[in-house]
């Protein structure tokens, strides 16, 4: 097995650190938070002309039929710079729900104008009563032979303020399905929030909103995927803003001065520095760990023992990569000392990212219990030997 990035994604890797480097500069950043649309649609739509909303996509319907191998890349290269922009929701989220649940038709009708940049969209799963649950929703579709509507509240939805489109989990006759809703349908209301590293959410209440089933029979398994997916992306997004971290705050260490030297020559101050750099080690290695099972998955079907074992070695990844980002984001504070307590220095935006992302889908206790109930990622024998 080559875990070796190949020529087309180390290419891919330089052609997205180029652009961030040139157009998402810290300054460039802050005054995209500032804005009333709080990201850029004019990098939204340089990313479309580089073919990064195409990545995960088949070729039938406009896509580049790559898969998630490339789509970790260009996340990682995301989270060096703290992108704003709705990739995880519009690409990862709503795309890849289409992509795996969706009729050939509604691919054929939604896919492209994702890939084209015209198109945003969101997932609404998660409620205010349930937590992090997604498998029993309260939302209720009723469903006829006109097509549907949608009743129900849904909360932290990413990229809701700005989608065009949703993609929305209800309980149906037959289980849990998934529904299409324009955002402009009457009986959608919502109600915008910003989360703490800026990233733009909100709640949705369909109230006998018009849907479109998509595709058809139980969807559980289909969103499990596509949320381990969106795991996995986190976790390469985790590990990017994990490495600039540290690599500002050995930068800071270098060249802050107290009593005539640099403060990096105290001893104490590098051996922390080394722990964090052997945390980031280890957190590249189970990201790495976390890509191998969604790409080892992917096309064996989300129902089978790929996507069951897929399941359990997300989880496993995320619980340490989810650590490592709470130490390497407070020791980054601490190392810079009352600097980094403010907002106008980006070692501040870094830390709150990294203190969202192991809160978006799951909570570090839900994971670990989720994952001793699966029996854990070693085998208890193995570990007698």
């Amino acid at each position: 097995m080559d875990l070796e990035l190949n020529d087309v994604q180390r290419e891919l890797g330089s052609t997205v650190r180029r652009l961030l480097r040139t157009k998402y500069n810290a300054e460039a950043r802050d005054a995209l938070l500032a804005s009333e649309q709080g990201f850029s649609r004019d990098m939204w739509n340089q990313y479309a002309e580089l073919g990064l909303l195409s990545l995960p996509f088949a070729e039938e319907y406009d896509g580049a039929g790559m898969g998630f191998a490339e789509v970790a890349v260009v996340m990682e290269e995301f989270g060096k710079a703290l992108v704003l922009e709705p990739y995880l929701s519009t690409v990862v989220l709503g795309g890849g729900l289409v992509a795996a649940a969706g009729s050939d038709a509604q691919k054929k009708d939604i896919l492209p104008g994702i890939v084209s940049g015209e198109r945003l969209l969101a997932f609404a799963g998660y409620e205010p009563a349930g937590r992090y649950e997604l498998s029993a929703p309260a939302t209720k579709a009723a469903e006829s032979g006109e097509g549907a509507t949608i009743t129900g509240e849904k909360t932290a939805v990413l990229g809701a303020p700005d989608a065009d489109l949703f993609v929305v989990s209800a309980a149906t006759d037959s289980g849990v399905g998934l529904f299409l809703v324009e955002a402009g349908a009457g009986g959608v209301t919502v109600s915008p929030r910003v989360q703490a590293d800026g990233l733009r959410t909100g709640s949705v209440l369909f109230d006998g909103a018009q849907a479109q089933r998509l595709g058809s029979g139980d969807a559980t398994a289909a969103i499990q995927a596509v949320i381990d997916t969106a795991n996995a992306a986190l976790a390469a997004e985790a590990v990017g803003a994990m490495e600039a971290s540290l690599m500002m705050t050995a930068d800071y260490l270098k060249t802050r001065e107290q009593f005539g030297a640099p403060i990096g020559r105290n001893q104490a101050l590098q051996h922390r520095a080394a722990d964090a750099y052997a945390t980031l080690e280890g957190a590249k290695s189970m990201a790495l760990y976390a890509k191998l099972a969604i790409t080892g998955a992917e096309g064996d079907g989300a129902a089978s023992e790929a996507g069951k074992d897929r399941h359990r070695d997300i989880l496993a990844a995320k619980l340490v990569i989810d650590q490592a980002a709470h130490e390497i984001s407070q020791e980054s504070i601490q190392l810079h000392g009352g600097i980094g307590m403010t907002m106008e220095y980006p070692i501040g935006h870094y830390a709150k990212r990294l203190t969202v992302i192991p809160r978006t889908f799951d909570d570090q206790d839900g994971v670990t219990q989720e994952l001793a109930a699966l029996g854990g990622l070693i085998e208890p024998s193995a570990m007698d030997v």
